[in-house]
């Protein structure tokens, strides 16, 4: 993940937070707005993680009574925000892992992905999290949330 979509992550202009045990953060300013993305981990230490993503003004948002600029932005504090996952759904199956889905599992009779498969599956379904960004249309792997005031 770091050798590989870190760097793609920088090459598309973002930047990386201060990362947690669960979570990697990374911000970009476009004009006058901030994109952000975190990438959280599965809390029991599990290969797996989603894209939780948001956006908002670049001059930061009022998040329960408190000003958050925009280099201290995170998914949650954004007005709409999402996922980027395998397929949308709740359950921790539709999060990118090592684990195929079923399915593919009975067609191809391979049990797992390898990590750099998994990485580039992230990484093709990068675009439609910038096509979000950039006129709002959600793609398959899309999931979006909207915060109420």
């Amino acid at each position: 993940m770091k050798a590989a979509f870190y760097p793609f992550a920088f090459e598309h202009g973002f930047v990386r937070g201060k990362a947690t045990s669960l979570f990697a953060p990374f911000r970009r300013i476009r004009g006058g707005v901030a994109h952000v993305f975190d990438i959280q981990w599965e809390k029991y230490g599990r290969p797996r993680f989603v894209i939780n993503f948001g956006e908002a003004p670049s001059a930061g948002v009022t998040f329960q009574g408190e000003l958050v600029p925009a280099d201290k932005l995170e998914p949650f504090h954004c007005q709409l925000n999402g996922r980027l996952q395998r397929w949308r759904g709740g359950s921790l199956r539709t999060w990118f892992q090592l684990s195929r889905p079923w399915p593919e599992t009975l067609r191809t009779l391979r049990w797992a992905y390898s990590p750099e498969e998994v990485v580039t599956q992230l990484m093709n379904c990068f675009a439609e999290l910038e096509t979000w960004w950039d006129n709002k249309q959600e793609g398959p792997h899309v999931n979006i949330w909207r915060r109420a005031g």
